[in-house]
């Protein structure tokens, strides 16, 4: 790419301190993601903690995300969401960003964002789960930023991630670009990384854990004193323990009525084990609106026996973090509460409703080797979920002490990665080696519904995955069906105005008077 390149920066170029980092989130969408605007908390936390205070966000909303994270922001490049127009948009951004001012409506935003960056030293993606088919559209946002940062000569890393597990076609050459573009590239679970070493054996690739792992440490020790006000009052929480629980709207290919009664009287069966009130705490939603997870947490109310129910409004995500560690009991279908929760000791059983959310939630239970407790739809349906709540909260002590003693090696991983990050942004290779995760006795469980859970799982992920997948190329064949429809429907334009036309018009008389001709003669 020609783009003009900063003047080089050798090794060791930069005191932290003088390092300007562009860090690219998911953040300032009007929908409020708990998890998203997490990860680039924590990640803005992680590095101001080593001393990089320098920092532009790249975000949807500037004024919204340049309170949240009390920073310079910056618009970033919004891609559509159809895969064969974001394809084409990517094209013409690259186009941009090798001098091609020829006549694009975008033209002026990319050179917007290329001059942003042209300010910073180096770029970091923050931690996330949307590289793949299924948001295509933000794996493209990524490649683009960093396709131009590397031809800028930033340094650049991309932490904390989720790679597929489906990506289909283009999209699959498009992570592999980006993975050989990063100096550092994070897999957040294990799955990812064997698909990046599979996808470009030679990035520079490396296991992690969720940017937003130990956030409260770092969010405590490292943030500015000042805080985004939480988007929504707390209510009337409970005096006492409570069950948080987060249900995403996703229910696979399950009746959604037939899901919510079994969710319903999962918790209603949890309540009354433990003898708390359930505390239904959204990760997503648009403030003030009722949608998303607080529509879906609604309609599970209704259709529970216990009236020991509180209905939480989003919060921003500090204070939904404070509110799952302050948790008696987890159970959640969203990927952030099992983050929060380990971490902190809290007991969590996690519900997976498609392979994508099973890779991520079984991986983040995989790092604290709890992965038997992610179940899937059927283990809800058939009441093994709640089997498995009610044994796990039997030995709740156990399971506490047990994260407890993991907890070290954890941290451990974690501050190591984001020293290594902190280096690779200032301009110096790391060489460390990942500290192990070390597994202490787990927990012992009861076969019986493990057993169950894993024979339901592997039926149902397998099938899942399939489902996921024809959907995704579905929407590429629709979308190419649609782009050769309308190159059909230009060349009709073109031939009726051809036909229309006074030349056409003129080319007729004359032909028909060379056709008289020849029969005269």
């Amino acid at each position: 790419m020609a783009v003009v390149r900063c003047p080089g920066k050798p090794p060791g170029w930069a005191r932290m301190g003088d390092v300007k980092v562009a860090v690219l989130g998911d953040v300032g969408q009007s929908i409020y993601h708990v998890g998203d605007e997490a990860m680039t908390h924590a990640a803005i936390d992680e590095l101001r903690g080593r001393g990089i205070d320098d920092i532009v966000v790249l975000t949807r909303n500037v004024q919204v995300s340049g309170r949240a994270f009390e920073s310079e922001a910056v618009p970033t490049l919004t891609f559509p969401w159809p895969p064969r127009e974001r394809s084409d948009f990517l094209r013409r951004v690259l186009a941009v960003a090798q001098d091609d001012r020829n006549a694009h409506a975008e033209t002026d935003a990319i050179l917007d964002f290329i001059e942003h960056l042209r300010q910073c030293d180096a770029l970091l993606v923050a931690g996330g789960g949307n590289m793949n088919s299924l948001y295509g559209w933000l794996l493209y946002e990524r490649v683009a930023a960093v396709r131009i940062a590397r031809a800028l000569g930033l340094r650049v890393v991309v932490s904390g991630q989720t790679l597929g597990p489906d990506l289909h076609g283009p999209d699959r050459d498009a992570a592999r670009t980006l993975l050989e573009s990063a100096d550092l590239t994070g897999a957040r679970e294990s799955d990812s990384l064997q698909l990046m070493r599979d996808l470009a054996p030679d990035a520079a690739v490396r296991p992690c854990l969720d940017d937003a792992s130990f956030m409260a440490v770092a969010g405590r020790e490292n943030a500015p004193a000042s805080r985004l006000e939480s988007t929504g009052k707390a209510g009337d929480l409970p005096a006492g323990p409570y069950i948080a629980a987060t249900i995403s709207p996703g229910h696979g290919e399950v009746d959604r009525e037939a899901y919510l009664s079994a969710l319903a009287s999962a918790l209603d069966d949890a309540s009354e084990l433990t003898g708390h009130p359930v505390v239904f705490l959204p990760h997503m939603a648009t403030p003030g609106e009722g949608d998303v997870d607080e529509h879906m947490h609604q309609d599970i109310a209704a259709r529970m026996r216990s009236r020991r129910v509180v209905l939480l409004p989003i919060q921003d995500a500090y204070r939904t973090l404070d509110l799952t560690r302050d948790a008696a009991l987890v159970i959640t279908s969203r990927y952030h509460p099992v983050v929060f929760a380990l971490e902190a000791g809290v007991p969590v059983v996690a519900l997976v409703a498609e392979a994508y959310s099973d890779v991520r939630i079984r991986g983040a239970l995989h790092n604290w080797g709890l992965e038997n407790l992610a179940l899937t739809l059927p283990s809800l349906l058939d009441g093994t979920l709640t089997e498995a709540v009610n044994d796990v909260w039997a030995r709740r002590d156990v399971l506490s002490s047990y994260l407890a003693a993991a907890r070290a090696s954890r941290l451990d991983r974690h501050r190591q990665w984001w020293d290594d990050v902190a280096s690779t942004l200032g301009g110096r290779t790391p060489d460390s080696v990942p500290a192990s995760l070390e597994v202490h006795a787990l927990p012992s469980f009861d076969p019986a519904w493990q057993a169950r859970a894993a024979a339901s799982a592997l039926v149902f992920l397998p099938t899942a995955a399939a489902s996921t997948m024809w959907r995704i190329e579905n929407e590429h064949l629709r979308g190419e069906v649609e782009a050769l429809a309308g190159e059909r429907d230009d060349a009709r334009d073109e031939l009726s105005a051809w036909f229309e036309s006074r030349s056409f018009k003129l080319a007729r008389k004359v032909a028909a008077v060379a056709s008289v001709t020849r029969r005269r003669r």
